[in-house]
């Protein structure tokens, strides 16, 4: 599933090339990945508009329409954007065309992905009831999420109502940094330890928006690109590999000791 990396990426990709283009037709192929709307209304709302700007909060990504509508995006397990103007794919699920003769494809093979069409996004976040922003978050309001929580760190950090944005692979990563057991509980973390979690959270976060979110092109010292069953950790231990609230979780037994 895409997490707040690939969005971000996906942000900045948007905005390099579907920014102050007029809106010639929207095509829906899928109806399904519409949430409270209709493909006649969002073309209605679409076309002859513009998008002029986006931002993304945790795994959503939201496009400002010049008429007070946003356009928002929730990626699924697969989806992504592509402009173009002649190639095309059997799995685009929502495309916007301009009158510039390009189109944004909402890609998505498995369908997970939604859209919706929002004239007010604070009221969305507040819906969905998601928590800070990872990259927006400051220790001090980061410390406060943790008072009275007594789960385990990581099912923790993978709440998108305790904190928006971070997922299965980089909730790894980001304990692996921080040298914490993904089975620790949330309140044997003291001030320290919280701070470097919370450093290595944004740390880690921006390193993969740095390198585009591609596993294999990430540090060798970071546990992603050696997160397979027949990986070790980056320093050549043997990594183990455990279910943590459903999902599967690496570590590195020597560096992330449960206490």
């Amino acid at each position: 599933m895409p997490e707040l990396p690939s969005v971000e990426i996906f942000k900045k990709y948007f905005d390099s090339t579907s920014l102050n283009k007029e809106i010639d037709n929207v095509e829906v192929q899928n109806p399904e990945i519409l949430i409270n709307t209709t493909p006649e209304f969002l073309n209605n709302k679409l076309e002859g508009h513009e998008f002029k700007g986006s931002w993304r909060y945790g795994k959503y990504l939201f496009i400002d329409l010049d008429n007070s509508y946003y356009l928002v995006l929730h990626f699924g397990m697969n989806g992504y954007l592509k402009y173009f103007q002649e190639d095309s794919s059997p799995y685009i699920r929502l495309q916007v065309e301009f009158t510039n003769g390009y189109k944004l494809g909402f890609d998505d093979i498995r369908k997970f992905g939604k859209a919706w069409l929002i004239s007010d996004p604070i009221k969305f976040i507040q819906e969905k009831n998601l928590g800070p922003d990872a990259l927006e978050i400051n220790f001090k309001s980061f410390k406060t999420l943790f008072k009275k929580k007594t789960g385990q760190i990581k099912p923790i950090l993978m709440n998108q109502n305790f904190i928006a944005g971070i997922g299965n692979l980089y909730a790894d990563e980001i304990l692996y940094q921080s040298r914490i057991h993904p089975l620790s509980k949330a309140n044997k973390l003291d001030k320290a330890k919280l701070y470097k979690l919370f450093q290595e959270m944004q740390w880690v976060l921006n390193k993969a928006i740095e390198y585009q979110d591609k596993i294999d092109s990430l540090p060798s010292s970071f546990l992603l690109p050696h997160r397979n069953l027949n990986g070790k950790c980056p320093k050549g231990e043997a990594l183990n590999i455990i279910k943590v609230g459903g999902r599967t979780t690496y570590f590195c037994p020597e560096r992330q000791k449960l206490f």
